[in-house]
């Protein structure tokens, strides 16, 4: 395979990364390509699009690989989370897998929206729609070998959501406090919950309650506050503990509006389900990436990040890996950090090393 035009596409597209939804040119770019190497079959499904290569009586997989960039300090956009190379790598693997014959159907997904969690959302239903039977993606991981394979049983990945609080008191001046009602004892009270909250037990795994934005009300001296805004990020191992953890500051939140006579309320963004791979999915990794001859590294701990790859993993069976990018490498989300290209190769070789893996 011709790993010139490989590397071509992943520098078009990281010179013009896109912020989740705004993903146009991007789609374009990987579609156009796609149609001049190979000879797929392309289903534009707006925001996102998949293309298929049919087998012959075989199974139906799908290997998946996200396209959206992240937001930098500049205001627009950069690829620091390597999202360029995944789905350059997964172009290449069509690339490459368009000319042989195959026994399985596969399916190739481009996904939108991978940074706030809406894409996997959207594109999961794929797999309800094909009968697809197992689906597989990977990400880029910085602090192992370079093109070895990451693999973990059970959880890859944790589950999180954003969460804000918002109490609204009553207003005063700052002469008369007693008049009003300020939430800054609440506020304060959430905040000291939030990190002892995380060595109460009956929790099945780790938990992580993280303060991103903190607002009490204006910044004039003659005037009592009346409302503020807290905002965390909160994780967990499993979905069924970040759901108690909401729970648990939702109650004592409403314990605290009572106590101080305020009005609160919840809102949520940007949640992400737990990675939760299938044993027999990772272990076709890990025989897949003995065939390509690559070092296997078992992750002891899901990592803290999450991914919305797990919507594809409640819809059917499968796998997500990591590659790595070097012991050394600059850390995703940073200023220093850009898709090491020397991994490309490897990824391509790993998703067409999965399809030959007996089953």
């Amino acid at each position: 395979m011709a790993m010139k035009e490989i590397l071509a596409l992943r520098q078009q597209l990281h010179k013009n990364a896109e912020l989740s939804g705004c993903e146009t040119k991007t789609k374009e770019i990987l579609k156009e390509f796609l149609i001049k190497h190979t000879n797929l079959e392309i289903i534009d499904r707006g925001n996102w699009f998949y293309a298929k290569k049919e087998g012959h009586g075989g199974h139906k997989i799908a290997f998946r690989a996200d396209f959206d960039a992240v937001a930098a300090k500049d205001g627009g956009a950069k690829h620091i989370c390597g999202h360029d190379g995944h789905s350059s790598i997964l172009a290449g693997s069509a690339m490459a897998l368009s000319k042989e014959e195959l026994k399985d159907t596969v399916y190739f997904i481009f996904q939108h929206g991978e940074e706030n969690g809406t894409g996997g959302k959207e594109c999961s239903q794929l797999i309800l729609e094909e009968g697809i039977e197992e689906v597989y993606g990977l990400h880029n991981i910085p602090g192992f070998p370079k093109n070895s394979i990451l693999v973990r049983d059970n959880t890859f990945a944790c589950a999180s959501v954003g969460m804000t609080i918002h109490f609204e008191g009553k207003l005063s001046h700052a002469a008369y406090p007693e008049a009003g009602r300020n939430p800054g004892a609440a506020t304060g009270a959430v905040l000291t919950m939030a990190e002892q909250v995380l060595s109460e037990k009956g929790y099945t795994g780790m938990i992580l309650c993280t303060p991103i934005c903190v607002e009490l009300g204006e910044p004039a001296f003659g005037v009592s506050a009346s409302d503020s805004r807290i905002m965390f990020t909160i994780r967990a191992h499993y979905e069924k503990d970040l759901n108690r953890l909401k729970d648990r500051l939702e109650a004592y939140s409403r314990e605290q509006a009572l106590k101080y006579g305020l009005l609160v309320s919840f809102s949520y963004q940007e949640g992400f389900p737990d990675t939760v791979n299938f044993d027999s999915c990772v272990e076709r990794v890990r025989l897949a990436a003995k065939i390509a001859g690559l070092s296997i590294v078992e992750v002891e701990e899901p990592f803290r990040w999450s991914e919305d790859f797990g919507y594809y993993l409640k819809e059917t069976k499968g796998a997500f890996f990591g590659i790595g990018d070097g012991e050394t490498y600059p850390q995703l989300h940073t200023e220093n950090y850009e898709f090491p290209d020397d991994i490309l190769d490897t990824g391509i070789n790993m998703f067409s090393s999965i399809l030959k893996v007996q089953k």
